[in-house]
């Protein structure tokens, strides 16, 4: 879902003496969900998880072969293997939580090759799942494959409804859930048909991240402006799916770019690198906010080098809670537990503990104005400067009210996006707080229900495909490589000694901001224990 695995070390757990407890029978699924995602590489912290806070766990994960089976060997492997699991299990079973197992998918020949012969591998998918939930008392199975292009759509469908169908006939208190991008539900030409998936599944996690522009610093998940954003995603999701059935997924990661200068707009100077927020928050540096996206970001200089990091807050997180309950939406959605370093505001956040909304240094709309002192050799002491003698001098820089967020095409790099085209402002709505008349209205539908009232994008939505990883310095959410799979070396070997014709080759976990591809390499992720 994010992040390439290539930069995450073998992580070191102790295999499991003894099974995880069950959860009690018959737990019914809940009605509104906090699914959070915990990754093989932030096992060691799982004792710090808020399972209390949560609803749902997914465990990420194990990789699927393209004949079906489970790839028995790599880190997501031995995450399942561990002690540290089996007791995540028992815990967040002790909290009443249902635990999924995420079977993974990135490698395009390995997902053409499972969505056109769907009757010859899915009753063997059916039976490797059924026997990994079975052993490790899981409630179910999450499916994160990650598609490009429109050309295995409708083998796609047929291979989860088969799977769902198979596991449901095994035990029908299983859960089943299935992975989009943020712009799936606009984009008719893409992996995912999302009506005919949530007629099929339980629900299905929006990956609505990685939707910055690689070129500009910028928000990951904006929750307005931009190209592309949440208040954009959930709209267009809750217009064609039951919204019940919608979780939307927010990162707990931002990304840090090199920058001409500290202020709001300066220009980056090299490609971004992912950091958790556990991260971020380590360096210390003064919060920001920018109100044209609902993002929170800081800048500091080390040496003479300036930095800009875009990163997701308790406040933005809590504005995001917001848009999901506007529009119906089932629930929140974590990538991913622990890159916070277990901070019990973050998932509160989502949990509507909204912090106030004071003291954010917001500025006007399109133009930051702010007196600054000499720069410091470590954190900037704000968005502006002095390049000159240390007394405070004001500095005002005016953003374009124009510039877009473009994206290129699927497959060319940068974002990983499926269309260079942007959205026409009239579906971009405006909310730069907690002002949910600002979202775009809801209408009545002949069923007597209402649904979000989404301008006709024409189009031009900008189709952002799963990121995960990147290509030629593009965002994990980009076009390749990316927390959820191994990565692919020279050889033709992922790094964690499976054959790369696996489903886990040279991809990892996506989010909105583009679609894994073939050939390219990964950014840096997050260290084990972030």
């Amino acid at each position: 879902m994010l992040q390439a695995l290539e930069s995450h070390p073998l992580v070191a757990l102790p295999p499991a003496s003894a099974p995880p407890a069950p959860l009690p029978p018959a737990a019914p699924l809940p009605s509104h969900q906090v699914f959070g995602f915990a990754p093989y590489w932030t096992l060691p912290l799982w004792s710090g998880y808020d399972l209390h806070g949560l609803t749902t766990v997914a465990y990420f994960g194990v990789n699927v072969n393209p004949n079906g089976t489970i790839a028995e060997g790599g880190s997501g492997w031995n995450g399942y293997q561990s002690q540290d699991l089996a007791n995540l299990i028992t815990a967040a079973h002790g909290a009443g939580d249902r635990v999924l197992l995420s079977a993974e998918c990135f490698s395009q020949s390995a997902l053409a090759y499972l969505t056109s012969n769907v009757a010859a591998v899915a009753p063997r998918l059916v039976s490797s799942l059924a026997a990994a939930i079975e052993a490790k008392r899981f409630d179910g199975v999450n499916l994160d494959f990650e598609g490009l292009g429109g050309a295995h759509r409708a083998g796609f469908v047929s291979l989860v409804a088969a799977l769902t169908s198979g596991l449901r006939a095994i035990d029908p208190n299983w859960q089943v859930s299935v992975d989009t991008y943020g712009s799936s539900a606009t984009d008719p030409s893409g992996f995912f048909d999302v009506p005919a998936l949530a007629s099929i599944v339980d629900e299905i996690f929006v990956m609505a991240y990685d939707m910055q522009n690689n070129a500009v610093p910028s928000p990951t998940a904006p929750l307005v402006g931009g190209g592309y954003n949440d208040t954009v995603v959930a709209a267009s999701y809750a217009a064609v799916a039951p919204a019940s059935k919608v979780i939307l997924g927010v990162p707990f990661y931002g990304y840090k770019w090199p920058t001409s200068g500290a202020v709001l707009g300066a220009s980056a100077t090299g490609p971004p690198t992912p950091q958790s927020y556990a991260q971020i928050m380590a360096g210390g540096h003064p919060t920001y906010w920018d109100p044209r996206t609902a993002s929170a970001w800081t800048s500091y200089q080390s040496g003479k080098q300036w930095y800009q990091v875009y990163f997701d807050n308790p406040t933005s997180l809590a504005l995001k809670a917001d848009v999901a309950a506007h529009y119906g939406l089932g629930g929140m959605g974590i990538w991913a537990l622990g890159m916070d370093g277990n901070v019990a505001a973050m998932v509160k956040a989502l949990l509507g503990g909204a912090p106030p909304m004071k003291d954010l240094l917001f500025g006007p709309p399109l133009s930051v104005s702010r007196v600054s002192a000499a720069p410091s050799t470590t954190a900037a002491p704000g968005p502006t400067p002095s390049s000159g003698s240390p007394s405070p001098t004001t500095t005002t820089t005016t953003i374009n009210p124009a510039r877009r967020l473009t994206r290129p095409p699927e497959g060319s790099g940068g974002n990983g996006a499926k269309s260079s085209s942007t959205l026409p402002s009239s579906t971009v709505p405006t909310i730069p707080s907690r002002q949910p008349s600002r979202l775009p209205p809801l209408v009545s539908t002949s069923s007597g229900g209402s649904r979000p009232l989404v301008s006709d994008t024409s189009g031009s939505s900008p189709g952002c495909g799963g990121g995960g990883g990147s290509s030629s310095g593009s965002s994990a959410g980009g076009s390749s490589t990316s927390a959820g799979s191994s990565g692919t070396d020279s050889s033709g070997t992922d790094s964690s000694g499976t054959d790369s014709s696996s489903c886990s080759s040279g991809s990892g976990k996506s989010g909105s901001g583009g679609s894994p591809a073939s050939g390219s390499t990964g950014l840096p992720g997050f260290p084990a224990t972030p």
